[in-house]
């Protein structure tokens, strides 16, 4: 009989104690959760500033870890293969610490993490779809030798077509592994960056919100502009040089673009750049 009380009596605690630890996770939550009163300050504030924000902002900062990457060695024979495949008179050479590939229409340069590719096409580009439908095309192939890029933005500039793809880890965009079209008529510029993404580092520290971020950026953004529109706040990771040991990481980022101009804000440091 007693045995059965204690029985009772410790399942009723450990009920309790659920509940408790249960409430604390969900107050430790709303300490990284970014609040409406808190949006609301920062939108006030950029605007007295002649700076307006048409977009949403990441609610969450939770801790983050960095990434760990490793520099890419581009097999020469495939890049070829990807941007050069039905060219003709292709003809390699090296320039300046580059590799570069010659064809009659275009033109394919490597160095180091770097990819650069312009070529005249036969018929003009016209519209967003066909300059995605392109874009994609291309990024198929990268994606089958190299890399996971995944589609992020198209816009139309002056400068032409934009289309922007961005490689992916744990569901975040890395903005330092890019690859941007630019299309205008029958003339493609693709500039790509890639680094080799391993696995997350054990240790997670905490970041600036995205409210912070933008306060960081502030400056940097009227320098280039007095009015200016904010239309996307974005986390994901940059790899740097880290500042908590050797070698580069993918460190925490936000991605801030203001009038079609992107940048970057380090969500340990709050530099912008």
């Amino acid at each position: 009989m007693e045995w059965s009380k204690a029985k009772k009596y410790t399942v009723i605690i450990l009920i309790l104690l659920n509940i408790v630890l249960m409430g604390l996770n969900i107050y430790k939550s709303f300490e990284t959760r970014l609040t409406g009163s808190r949006i609301s300050d920062v939108a006030s504030l950029l605007n007295s500033r002649g700076v307006t924000i048409t977009c949403s902002l990441p609610g969450s900062y939770k801790p983050m870890a960095e990434i760990a990457t490793s520099d890419y060695s581009f097999d020469f024979v495939r890049l070829e293969r990807i941007f050069m495949e039905g060219e003709q008179n292709v003809r390699r050479t090296d320039e300046y610490n580059s590799v570069v590939f010659i064809s009659d229409n275009s033109r394919l340069s490597v160095r180091g993490s770097t990819v650069s590719f312009t070529s005249t096409l036969s018929e003009n580009i016209a519209g967003i779809n066909e300059a995605r439908q392109y874009s994609d095309g291309i990024i198929n192939k990268i994606n089958e030798n190299f890399g996971n890029y995944d589609f992020h933005s198209v816009s139309e500039t002056d400068e032409g077509y934009i289309v922007k793809y961005y490689e992916k880890s744990g569901g975040k965009n890395v903005f330092s592994n890019f690859a941007y079209f630019t299309i205008k008529g029958n003339n493609v510029a693709l500039a790509l960056n890639y680094a080799g993404i391993g696995s997350e580092m054990s240790v997670k520290k905490n970041i600036f919100a995205a409210d912070e971020a933008l306060y960081s950026a502030i400056n940097n953004i009227k320098e280039d502009s007095e009015k200016a529109n904010i239309s996307r706040v974005e986390l994901g990771y940059y790899v740097i040089s880290s500042n908590y040991g050797g070698g580069d990481y993918a460190t925490p980022f936000y991605l801030i673009t203001a009038n079609g101009k992107d940048y970057y804000v380090n969500a340990y440091t709050g530099e912008c750049f």
